[in-house]
């Protein structure tokens, strides 16, 4: 058969591989020589790295561990398969770790993993406490570990964490000058220090290979208060409505207000603020107890919910905010009014799950098409519920605790499949019962943090391994937050707000838990202490023309 040219299976055999990397296909779909013949030789390329382009070609698939995945990147970077290698460092950023970004320092530089660089600096950053402990950190190099202590987005929970990174990394390497010492160290910003902090610093000193005096020399240059750490996210967290108080304090009243973060910043300390811009406030009264989400990441949605204290002022209205439109516009209302339920985006369409209405509990679903501007029914729940939760994982819909129609507790965790009759999976329970909690999907996991249960307010904090079909206790939370919104922004779960059961009093504070370093940390606060409200995750050129607003200032009307 030499020579007679490529037989039908040769050819589906070099369609395959032309799909899958824009290398084979100019080489075996171009006219060239290679094109004719029925063998080709490859001197280039390894066998593991062709079996593996050849089993990505057919499969889409890469099946590989971390090390394999960064060669299976390389390869495909090096012979142009634009797909696999956005396939490879997907998954290579979603299990990152200071050992594997410290490795991947090597390829800071190279074209073609600017994406996956980007996310392992910004990881870098934002674990420096773990980093500092990883056995491979005293060997990168200084003026890079400088860049990363000087940035404004490094992200310790004191000063004080930046320099005992500087400290460890000049113990691991005693043959640094004393010049190149003192440029690390001037990048840790004394001046924001707090008096305890300092005390630290002069308690730990310098490693022996350095002068005595060298520390109290850059003590005592060092600007004081001195730059500010501020870290302005890539996206938009933005915080609806909800149970607050007026702004003279004298009574509760629902929010028509609707912020956004701009910035975390560090103070002296522990001391957090947030920069708070403002949205086009809801229409009066506001609303609590409401659902929200957003399509794309650049519309928001905002139903259900209540606009006074009494079961008869449910609401089922829906609105839609587009900064196109500038102000909040009326759409199709739900089926039914419901409050106390989460709304969640899946493929393209959005589900309203359970709630109450009129004080009855619901088991009802219903779906909102936003291109022909209608709900509809969907499968039931198993059971009526309220006060639930619910997050998108992997492309799958989980509903976790709530109240049942009875008032009782649940720590259910179901798959809800709205593709089938009977769309209820129920999955190992949490170790909580809980209600008026948040739920988030990070890192290919399930977290559950706060709400209400049987001995009152839960400080509780549980992760549901997919695999495993198990959950596991975290560090809990360092305050009350029943009813609180939730959200994941950066890599990072946050908790805002909501009320402690035991006092009935409303919380302005934002926790976020960096399951990286297992702690919780607190970012700020609200503009106002607020509860059973939603937060969302926009886009943010959606957003950044809107006017800034100092943290606690608030017009009357928006609430």
């Amino acid at each position: 058969m030499a020579g007679m040219g490529p037989t039908a299976n040769e050819q589906v055999h070099r369609a395959a591989l032309a799909c899958g990397s824009e290398f084979f296909g100019a080489m075996l779909l171009s006219g060239m020589r290679e094109s004719q013949g029925t063998e080709v030789s490859l001197h280039t390329i390894s066998a593991q790295d062709l079996r593996l382009l050849v089993s990505f070609a057919y499969s889409g698939v890469v099946r590989a561990r971390w090390p394999g995945l960064l060669r299976a990147a390389q390869a495909a970077l090096q012979y142009q398969s634009s797909s696999c290698l956005a396939l490879c460092q997907k998954a290579l950023a979603r299990c990152l770790s200071p050992a594997r970004c410290l490795a991947l320092f090597p390829m800071a530089e190279a074209p073609g993993f600017e994406r996956l660089w980007r996310k392992a600096h910004y990881y870098l950053l934002t674990h420096m406490p773990a980093v500092a402990l990883c056995p491979t950190f005293p060997s990168l190099p200084a003026a890079f570990l400088a860049e990363l202590l000087d940035s404004d987005e490094l992200h310790v929970q004191e000063e004080f964490e930046a320099f005992v990174a500087a400290r460890c990394w000049l113990a691991a390497n005693p043959e640094t000058q004393e010049s190149e010492a003192k440029a690390l160290l001037r990048c840790v910003r004394f001046g924001r220090m707090s008096t305890r902090e300092l005390r630290r610093v002069r308690a730990a000193g310098l490693p022996p290979s350095l002068p005595p005096d060298l520390l109290h020399q850059l003590m005592v240059e060092a600007e004081v208060p001195g730059q500010e750490r501020r870290r302005e996210p890539d996206q938009a967290l933005v915080v609806i409505g909800g149970d607050g108080l007026r702004s003279d304090m004298a009574m509760r009243q629902p929010s028509r207000g609707v912020w956004w973060a701009r910035a975390f910043c560090c103070g002296v300390g522990l001391v957090r603020t947030v920069e708070w811009g403002r949205l086009p406030a809801l229409p009066a009264p506001g609303r609590f107890r409401h659902g929200a989400a957003s399509l794309a990441g650049s519309e928001l949605y905002v139903c259900g919910g209540q606009d006074f204290y009494s079961h008869a002022n449910t609401l089922a209205t829906t609105l839609r905010w587009d900064p196109s439109q500038g102000d909040w516009e009326e759409k199709a209302p739900l089926c039914q009014a419901r409050s106390l339920f989460p709304l969640v985006a899946l493929d393209g369409l959005l589900y309203a799950l359970g709630g109450r209405d009129n004080g009855v509990a619901l088991n009802s679903v219903e779906t909102y098409n936003p291109k022909l501007n209608v709900w509809r029914p969907a499968p039931v729940l198993p059971a009526p519920c309220f006060a639930h939760a619910a997050a998108v994982l992997e492309g799958r819909l989980y509903v976790s605790g709530g109240c049942s129609g009875t008032g009782q507790y649940l720590g259910s965790l179901l798959h809800y499949d709205p593709k089938l009759e009977k769309p209820g999976t129920l999955l190992s329970p949490m170790g909580v019962p809980r209600a008026g909690h948040v739920m988030a999907a990070l890192g290919g996991r399930l977290y559950v943090a706060g709400g209400l249960g049987e001995t009152g307010d839960l400080l509780s904090f549980e992760a549901y391994e997919l695999r495993t079909d198990s959950w596991t206790h975290l560090a809990p939370l360092p305050s009350p937050h029943v009813g609180a919104a939730g959200a994941v922004l950066q890599g990072e779960l946050l908790v805002l707000g909501g009320y402690s059961h035991r006092t009935y009093a409303p919380s302005h504070l934002i926790h976020a838990y960096c399951p990286g370093l297992g702690r919780w940390l607190c970012l700020g606060t609200l503009p106002r202490p607020r509860a059973e409200m939603p937060a969302c995750i926009l886009t943010l050129p959606t957003v950044q023309h809107i006017a800034f607003v100092p943290t606690g200032h608030q017009t009357k009307p928006a609430g």
